[in-house]
């Protein structure tokens, strides 16, 4: 088992464009959330360059991005789903002690 990240490549004009996109984009955000699927999602940078979220399965966030007004209405230029092998911290999906 491993937790998967959704990375999104932002458009130039994302900051511009997400007033109108905002409301359904977080909806959505927090329905996968209340589902136990997105762990984690936010902005990266400042200013901000790109956006990042923690799904618990491929399939959860690869539905995500396609369902995501950010992605349909072209604020997201690209999208990728990597697994993240996780192994420190309560949540780790592959805990990994010492010794």
């Amino acid at each position: 088992m491993a937790h998967h990240l959704l990375f999104y490549e932002l458009a130039s004009d994302y900051l511009e464009r997400r007033p109108g996109f905002r409301d359904a984009h977080l909806a959505l955000a927090w329905a996968a959330s209340e589902r136990g699927e997105l762990l984690l999602g936010g902005a990266v940078g400042d200013p901000v360059e790109s956006a990042l979220l923690l799904f618990t399965h491929a399939d959860a966030a690869r539905a995500f991005a396609e369902a995501d007004p950010y992605v349909i209405e072209g604020l997201v230029a690209h999208w990728h789903v990597q697994p993240w092998n996780t192994v420190v911290g309560a949540e780790a999906a592959n805990p990994v002690r010492p010794g």
